[in-house]
């Protein structure tokens, strides 16, 4: 099983530290359907509303755990007044966002904020030994003038850089699963994307019996066109610009704004 092997090499969190991001998105999406507002008397910011209603639970949840925990909680913004929450894994060195998406919906446009979470995803997984069919391919930018560099060397600083997960939930379906999930830099895939429940299965107890590097199946090969000429300069998270993004950078697309 895919998911074991991001378990076993530390890239993904324990299932009660990701249900208590859970249960608060939950609750969320709970209250708001029981109490649904006249359509006729309120504006059609729904998405709009549920997100920062989400953001705000995930917040206060994180927060309020004790320091035990090793878990901590920002509200971010990604261009004009788009805003984002990310939760910090301390021990673990792993950032998430949780994100609204249909239950069977594809995944949304990329954008610079999913961009900075995934951009060296599969640099990280490299570093850990973990296996890919995919071939490790990016484009870098200097002064406008593209240069493609094969199997580039992985930065000096990649222990410091978060691996970029996702928590996935249907805004619109309490009943819905919570889905944990990783992109690949181009965003246009998933590295992998499972039920929550799955993690159940991979108790402390249980750590022994699962396999060290178990390779990671991805079928498509494909080169990724990403801009990493300021990975030196990385602090928080990784300053990269998705190319096909930039005319983006400063406001969020019609698409964007009603899959969040």
């Amino acid at each position: 099983m895919k998911l074991a092997s991001f378990y076993k090499n530390s890239l993904v969190p324990t299932y009660e530290r990701i249900n208590v991001l859970s249960k608060a998105t939950v609750e969320v999406i709970k209250t708001l359907q029981e109490n649904t507002p006249n359509a006729a008397l309120v504006d059609d910011a729904k998405p709009f509303v549920r997100r920062q209603d989400v953001m705000n639970a995930i917040l206060k949840a994180v927060n309020d755990l004790p320091k035990e925990w090793r878990m901590s909680a920002s509200k971010k913004r990604a261009g004009g007044n788009f805003n984002y929450v990310v939760v910090h894994f301390e021990d673990l060195n792993l950032n998430l966002i949780p994100i609204h998406l249909l239950s069977h919906a594809k995944l949304p446009k990329p954008s610079r904020y999913r961009g900075d979470i995934s951009a060296f995803n599969l640099a990280i997984m490299k570093d850990r030994g973990m296996v890919s069919e995919l071939e490790f391919q990016t484009y870098i930018d200097f002064d406008n003038e593209i240069s493609l560099v094969t199997e580039p060397e992985i930065p000096s600083n990649i222990k410091d850089i978060p691996f970029g997960l996702l928590l996935i939930y249907d805004g619109t379906d309490p009943k819905a699963p919570i889905r944990l999930a990783a992109l690949t830099p181009d965003q246009e895939r998933y590295i992998f994307c499972d039920n929550i429940d799955l993690l159940k299965e991979y108790s402390p107890s249980r750590d022994t019996e699962l396999e060290i590097k178990v390779p990671i199946e991805l079928k498509k090969r494909r080169k990724l066109r990403i801009d990493t000429s300021q990975v030196k300069e990385y602090q928080d998270t990784p300053n990269v610009t998705i190319k096909k993004d930039k005319d983006r950078a400063n406001k969020m697309s019609d698409d964007d704004a009603n899959a969040i």
